[in-house]
């Protein structure tokens, strides 16, 4: 499965972190469980409704991520650090789908608690939006890790930055509805999609534009749909390279870490029905 003696010293301190991560991360879910129950009797029956969806929502997304936090890989390039089944590429896009998919719901969801509470109507329709939106991302995920071609990849990470733009833009359209923690909790969101996006646009999209183009000038053959469907569940390649993982080594830490906190602080968030300016 994994010859520890063999991992460099770089890839077995970012694993372990990882690892690490992960169980920091399912205790503050239960933490966060804790907290929340404490403070449902008080709540709206709106607000109450949309935070136990808020914490299932954040449950799947921490699960998902500590699977993978634990069993890292490269869908596209096919790698994966633990040589086991259970790492095989279908098995972490299908966790890896749940999970984010959970995450952006999340963003969904306080987006309609807004909405709900203020009638901002920009917070509904992006509510409305930016789920259809990363479920066409998973598609291209999907379509990327199938045939190994890297457009997939391009275009999934660009609608996530467009969902991540226009959470950004309902936020800052909303914000000078509120007052005190409110206020405060969304120019905390601001600042995060903001940088995110500028992460996205800057950073990671331009890798994978890269990382196609340069497979379209060695004419690359991607390999068909069917024939990758059965890749993903078979094909895999074990490497403890240091250069295999440097790039993970960077996104990999902050979505499974910063992320999943961002995820776990949105469940006790401010409740968005209180210090409206309008009260």
């Amino acid at each position: 499965m994994i010859d520890l003696s063999q991992i460099p010293t770089s890839v077995a301190i970012w694993w372990g972190g990882m690892s690490a991560i992960a169980i920091f991360n399912l205790v503050m879910l239960f933490i966060t469980r804790k907290v929340l129950f404490k403070k449902l009797p008080d709540m709206s029956q709106m607000v109450r409704s949309v935070r136990k969806y808020q914490f299932l929502l954040a449950s799947i997304y921490t699960i998902g991520c500590g699977f993978r936090s634990i069993l890292p890989r490269g869908d596209v390039r096919r790698v994966v650090l633990v040589d086991h089944w259970i790492s095989a590429i279908a098995i972490g896009r299908t966790v890896a789908t749940i999970a984010e998919l959970a995450f952006v719901a999340q963003w969904a969801f306080i987006l309609h608690e807004i909405g709900k509470s203020t009638g901002n109507k920009t917070a509904t329709m992006v509510s409305k939006v930016i789920v259809p939106l990363i479920v066409v991302a998973e598609c291209f995920s999907w379509y990327a890790c199938t045939t190994t071609n890297f457009f997939g990849t391009m275009v999934e990470e660009s609608l996530w930055a467009l969902a991540a733009a226009l959470t950004l833009m309902a936020f800052v359209n909303a914000r000078p509805l509120y007052k005190g923690q409110q206020r405060n909790f969304l120019t905390a969101g601001i600042i995060s999609a903001f940088g995110y996006v500028i992460y996205m646009v800057t950073v990671d999209v331009p890798a994978y534009v890269n990382h196609w183009m340069a497979n379209e000038a060695d004419g690359k053959v991607y390999a068909t749909l069917l024939e990758g469907l059965k890749q993903v569940a078979t094909v895999w390649r074990q490497t403890y390279s240091h250069a295999d993982w440097q790039y993970e080594f960077v996104w990999m830490t902050l979505y499974f870490s910063v992320a999943v906190w961002g995820s776990l602080l949105i469940v006790n968030g401010p409740e968005m029905d209180k210090n409206l300016k309008s009260d």
